[in-house]
């Protein structure tokens, strides 16, 4: 692997990005060897850029005295914070649009109990959000209200 990245950032001059998703289920003999894998000449060039993805847990994993290497290279750290309340009707309205549909289907009290439920957690106002359209879609509701949220919640284990 390292030669391919050589081989990019040298002779084609470019710089490879590797993402890597749900690093927090990495066991930390994997992430030591992922810092040993990637142990180039990082205090002069920067290769290639490697990003870490996944759940909160990693902060935790990498707290370990174990990965204190690994940390030690991580030159930028940013943490994704839910959506705010005030963004919640509008994020689930440009999901809705971009299904297809042109029209805001959940009320207020129902983007509030999703915001509620979620804390603005993104995947888990998507979840949220199709379990109450599969709910209202059971009972042939065309708006989602507060109760259909609750009940999304409750059949759906959400």
């Amino acid at each position: 692997m390292k030669q391919a990245i050589m081989s990019l950032y040298y002779n084609q001059k470019i710089t490879p990005v590797i993402i890597l998703d749900e690093v927090q289920m990495m066991s930390n003999s994997i992430l030591e060897e992922l810092r040993l894998l990637f142990n180039f000449k990082m205090d002069s060039e920067n290769p290639f850029i490697l990003i870490l993805s996944g759940q909160s847990q990693i902060r935790n994993k990498l707290q370990l005295a174990v990965n204190a290497p690994l940390k030690q290279r991580i030159a930028v750290k940013y943490v994704m914070q839910g959506l705010k309340p005030e963004e919640l009707s509008d994020y689930i309205f440009t999901r809705l649009k971009s299904a297809g549909l042109h029209e805001n289907i959940f009320t207020q009290a129902a983007i509030e109990a999703i915001y509620s439920a979620s804390k603005g957690v993104p995947r888990l106002v998507n979840s949220l959000a199709t379990s109450s359209l599969m709910y209202a879609c059971s009972i042939k509701q065309k708006h989602v209200d507060e109760e259909i949220v609750y009940q999304g919640q409750k059949d759906f284990d959400i």
